[in-house]
């Protein structure tokens, strides 16, 4: 098959490090040649990582669905890889079931594939289901069909997640790790930039129509939704940030465990309460799930009322320690909602403040589940 140059520009940029310029270089060609299934899959990649799963599974349910019709022999060899991109547009959606049935599907026509089984391992670590997912793994180890570099991998994991549960090692080890680790982090950048003026946890602040200052609200967030910058520099106004991407650490011993998000169940509380192995303090993903009912409506009064407590100060100290941001509620499924938060240096205490918050919460508004970091909820 020969390439035009429209294809030929769009690979190149395939080849590059702009997912967004490769993006529309992928749209160009398509637009001339929409039969190219191979362009398709590589415009679902772009799409994913740039965080467009809707339009990623769109294309990859159509994309499949027509090279099950012409079953030409490019279009059968595509057609994993096709499935295999909706189970993972599925799990950037939190649809964990749907994404199993992906991966099952390519895995009813070869029983050993190895992204498929890979995939499906590890999402099942994810949501909990910690000796499924061991299961799934040692099949592919087993099979022996993948890369032997990958296969020593999934051995090392599968031996920490046994490792992990044979210890009893409480969940909240990791929040203390990913907290501690971050807030030392965000010290030493603190430290060094104060010789220069620079002022740690600012918040934004304006004058209202009294002259009073008043915090920041970004317009169309929820009221409580008040941010501070990490570093300002006060007579330029000039805003610093403590890292650029989430920040994720290990627990002592368990250090494999920060590879992949491992989901296991904080014991003795109200109500299931679940923990990641990969729960970055700057960017922390709080998951909700109710009985029933909005979830938003039910959760947000809760979670503003803590975040405030947190942006105020109650968990950390009278000069440092406070929360920095808290993104707009994403609503999850019929009753599940998550939030993102930026913990700045508060206190890991925080988190057991939240419990006993929701604790509360769910005497009047049952509550199915909460999940503290990356991954799924199990009950979902």
């Amino acid at each position: 098959m020969s390439d035009t140059p429209i294809i030929e520009k769009a690979l190149t940029a395939i080849r590059g490090d702009d997912p967004e310029a490769a993006r529309e270089a992928l749209l160009a060609a398509l637009s001339e040649h929409p039969d190219r299934l191979d362009l398709v899959h590589s415009l679902i990649i772009m799409e994913l990582q740039v965080g467009n799963a809707n339009q990623a599974l769109e294309l990859a349910e159509q994309a499949a669905q027509l090279a099950t019709e012409r079953k030409g022999p490019q279009d059968m060899d595509l057609l994993p890889q096709l499935l295999l991109a909706q189970g993972a547009a599925f799990e950037e959606l939190k649809q964990p079931n749907k994404a199993v049935a992906a991966y099952d599907e390519v895995l009813g026509s070869n029983k050993n594939h190895p992204l498929a089984t890979q995939g499906k391992g590890h999402l099942f670590l994810a949501w909990g289901k910690l000796e499924e997912g061991m299961a799934v793994l040692q099949q592919a180890v087993d099979a022996a069909v993948d890369d032997p570099r990958f296969l020593e991998a999934t051995e090392k994991l599968i031996a920490g997640v046994r490792s992990f549960i044979t210890e009893d090692v409480h969940p909240k080890n990791f929040i203390e790790a990913h907290q501690g680790s971050y807030v030392e982090f965000f010290n030493h950048h603190a430290e060094k930039t104060a010789e220069d003026g620079w002022i740690a946890e600012a918040a934004r602040m304006k004058r209202d129509d009294e002259g009073n200052l008043i915090p920041i609200v970004l317009e169309g967030a929820r009221p409580y939704a008040a941010t501070r910058v990490d570093l300002v520099e006060p007579s330029t106004g000039q805003a610093g940030l403590v890292g650029d991407q989430p920040m994720v650490v290990a627990v002592a011993g368990h250090e494999i465990l920060a590879q992949t998000p491992i989901v296991s169940d904080w014991p003795d509380t109200d109500f299931p309460v679940w923990v990641s192995s990969q729960c970055p303090w700057n960017l922390l993903n709080i998951t909700i799930v109710f009985d029933q009912g909005d979830a938003t409506e039910q959760a947000d009064p809760t979670i503003g009322d803590w975040y405030t407590a947190g942006y105020e100060g109650e968990f950390g100290t009278v000069e440092q320690g406070r929360f920095h941001s808290i993104s707009d509620p994403l609503p999850l499924g019929e009753n599940g909602v998550r939030y993102d938060l930026d913990c700045g240096r508060a206190d890991a205490r925080c988190i057991e403040d939240l419990i006993k918050r929701l604790s509360i919460l769910h005497s009047t508004h049952p509550i199915n589940g909460l999940l503290i970091g990356r991954g799924f909820i199990p009950s979902s």
